[in-house]
């Protein structure tokens, strides 16, 4: 697989770039909304005050090292901040893309806007071979996402994932290189 290094990335709706420190108070207002932390294992919640800029600081310091390539998803018309996703590629979260959305803006398309196209990087630009991901179960909308932009149910594991200690059912999908091109190729 080739090196992760900092890309724009363009659909037809939205760009998603690497974060700005100018984006810290976006972030910061989506993030602490409980309807938006509550539906990721990693956002706290309450989420610190100044913690964005620290997690926009980590992002760089991550895509520096090619081990996670965060995005934050940007209205193409406008450069107005919508949300963020991010590729892991580390020991811990191998292969693995999350996601989410500020709440204004849900019901809107942008993330399944966002992960088709960050699938799209995956696959033909870093040449990965599978993606995983998941949402807890809870979160059936985040689910419906993955399916449109092509992944495939794969599991359901009760208490499989957690957030602040606490065990939540999980809903597992992926989607393979040979699946992309398969559905993509033709478009």
């Amino acid at each position: 697989m080739k090196p992760i290094v900092p890309i724009v990335l363009k659909s037809e709706r939205l760009i998603l770039r690497p974060p700005l420190p100018e984006d810290a108070p976006h972030v910061e207002c989506f993030v602490s909304d409980r309807r938006v932390a509550e539906m990721t294992a990693l956002i706290p919640h309450p989420y610190p005050r100044g913690g964005a800029l620290d997690w926009i600081h980590l992002s760089e310091r991550q895509w520096l090292e090619g081990v996670k390539a965060t995005f934050a998803i940007c209205l193409r018309d406008s450069g107005e901040l919508v949300g963020c996703a991010s590729y892991f590629n580390d020991s811990e979260r191998d292969n693995e893309i999350g996601y989410w959305i500020g709440v204004p803006h849900w019901g809107r398309g942008y993330a399944t806007e966002a992960l088709t196209r960050l699938l799209r990087y995956v696959f033909e630009d870093l040449g990965g071979r599978r993606v995983d991901t998941y949402h807890f179960a809870h979160n059936p909308a985040s689910g419906r996402v993955m399916e449109k932009a092509g992944m495939k149910f794969v599991s359901k594991t009760p208490l499989g994932a957690s957030r602040d200690g606490v065990a939540y059912d999980d809903v597992r999908y992926s989607i393979s290189a040979e699946e992309w091109a398969s559905r993509y190729s033709l478009r």
